[in-house]
């Protein structure tokens, strides 16, 4: 189901080289300027049914910090099928949660405003997950 959602969603996978690297960070810059909506996974892919928050790039965050907009953290759940349901899915239901935005403070060095950013996010996720 996930992966069927972020085809829809025209993801995009984060490029190799160098060139195409340059041109994808150019259109993201674009798209957030534009006031688009992008993206990310923080971790840098996605494991599907995953249960834990891997450790975060800093991608994300430095296009937020950049662009002066927020991050909205969205976590992935999971949990067993009940009723009906767990006679005809094998895999698990899925709950997504959607967490208040965290906005950078334009104010603060750049680089240290990126890790702020991705530690926040990173225990707002994490604690979705352990509760």
């Amino acid at each position: 189901m996930v992966r069927h959602l972020i085809k829809l969603l025209h993801a995009l996978p984060i490029p190799k080289s160098i060139h195409a690297k340059i041109a994808f960070n150019h259109t993201i810059r674009k798209l957030l300027q534009n006031g688009k909506t992008v993206h990310f996974y923080p971790e840098g892919s996605l494991w599907p049914y995953y249960e834990k928050i891997r450790h975060f790039k800093i991608g994300a965050f430095r296009f937020a910090v950049e662009n002066n907009v927020p991050i909205i953290p969205m976590v992935y759940t999971f949990r067993k099928s009940t009723g009906i349901l767990k006679y005809i899915k094998k895999k698990p239901c899925i709950t997504l949660t959607i967490l208040a935005p965290v906005y950078p403070n334009p104010t603060s060095d750049k680089f240290e405003e990126i890790q702020n950013m991705k530690q926040e996010v990173y225990h707002k996720m994490n604690s979705i997950k352990k509760s």
